[in-house]
C-alpha cells in the first residue's frame, strides 16, 4: 500500500494524489471497510441524529464532513474548519452536491488569537503526510516539505452566532488545548459531545479543561462508549470522547 501511495504521489502530484486517495477511502468506508482502523468514523451513526449541528475541526480531506453531512440530513448543519488550501479544494469536491446546502467550509485555523500563522506538511517515507499537517515555528520550517501561511481565528468569535451545537470532532495535531481554551463559553452553553484526538504535549491540560467544565471522559470499546478517569486515558492512543452528563444529544435529536 505504501509503494502504491508513493507511485500515485510521484505520478500525479499532491492535489490529484489527495483526490484519488480520499475518494477511495471514503468509498471503502461507506461500504463498511476499515472498521477497526476507523472505528470512530464508523461509530458516527450512533452519535449523530438528523437535524443536528456539527463542527469538524481539522477537517482535512473531509472524511468526517462527508459522513456528517449525510447523517444530519436536510435540516442539519455541518461546519468544516480547514485552513490548508489544497485540503479545502479536495474536501469541497468530496461533499456531494445534494449536501452542499447544509455544509459550510471555514478556511481558518483555530486558536487564541486572530492572526496569520504558518502550517507545515511533513514527509514520511517519501510521501507527503497530509494527516500530520500542523502549526509550525520558524525553527521547524527548514525540516518541512510544504508550508502554508493561513489565517487563525478565535472559535468563540467565529461561532458566536450558533443557535445550536451537538457534536464537535477535533483533530489538530497537538493544538487542541488552545482551540478549546477559546471556546469554553460555547461548550458551557451547548454542551456538545466532543470527539478529540489528543496530542501528548498538552493532553492532561485538555482533559482537565473539559473536566472543569463538568464533562465526563469516554473511550470507544467494542462499539460502545466506556467511561474513564484521567489516569486511564492519559496514555490512551485513540480518540477520546467528552460527554456532559447534563445532555443526551448523543442519543437524541
Amino acid at each position: 500500500m505504501k509503494i502504491l501511495r508513493l507511485i500515485l504521489y510521484r505520478t500525479f502530484g499532491l492535489e490529484s494524489y489527495l483526490k484519488i486517495i480520499s475518494k477511495v477511502y471514503i468509498t471503502l468506508i461507506r461500504l463498511g471497510a476499515f472498521k477497526k482502523k476507523y472505528a470512530e468514523l464508523h461509530f458516527l451513526s450512533k452519535l449523530i441524529r438528523e437535524g443536528q449541528t456539527c463542527i469538524d475541526i481539522g477537517a482535512n480531506l473531509g472524511y468526517y464532513s462527508y459522513f456528517l453531512c449525510k447523517l444530519v440530513g436536510k435540516n442539519g448543519k455541518v461546519f468544516a474548519v480547514e485552513p490548508v488550501p489544497v485540503f479545502s479544494e479536495v474536501l469541497l469536491k468530496n461533499i456531494p452536491a445534494r449536501c452542499k446546502q447544509r455544509f459550510k467550509l471555514l478556511p481558518y485555523a483555530l486558536g487564541m488569537e486572530n492572526k496569520s500563522i504558518l502550517m507545515g506538511m511533513p514527509v514520511v517515507e517519501g510521501i507527503i503526510h497530509h494527516g500530520m499537517t500542523h502549526v509550525i515555528s520558524e525553527d521547524e520550517r527548514p525540516r518541512i516539505e510544504k508550508t502554508f501561511s493561513v489565517e487563525m481565528k478565535r472559535p468563540d468569535m467565529l461561532f458566536s452566532n450558533l443557535q445550536a451545537l451537538h457534536y464537535i470532532k477535533c483533530d489538530v495535531e497537538g493544538y487542541e488545548y488552545w482551540v478549546f481554551s477559546s471556546m469554553t463559553e460555547i461548550l458551557s452553553l451547548f454542551k456538545p459531545v466532543v470527539q478529540c484526538e489528543l496530542g501528548s504535549e498538552n493532553k492532561q491540560r485538555t482533559i482537565e479543561l473539559f473536566c472543569n467544565l463538568g464533562y465526563e471522559i469516554f473511550i470507544l470499546s467494542g462499539n460502545k462508549l466506556i467511561k474513564q478517569n484521567i489516569q486511564q486515558v492519559i496514555n490512551y492512543p485513540n480518540d477520546v470522547y467528552f460527554i456532559h452528563p447534563g445532555t443526551n444529544n448523543y442519543l437524541s435529536n
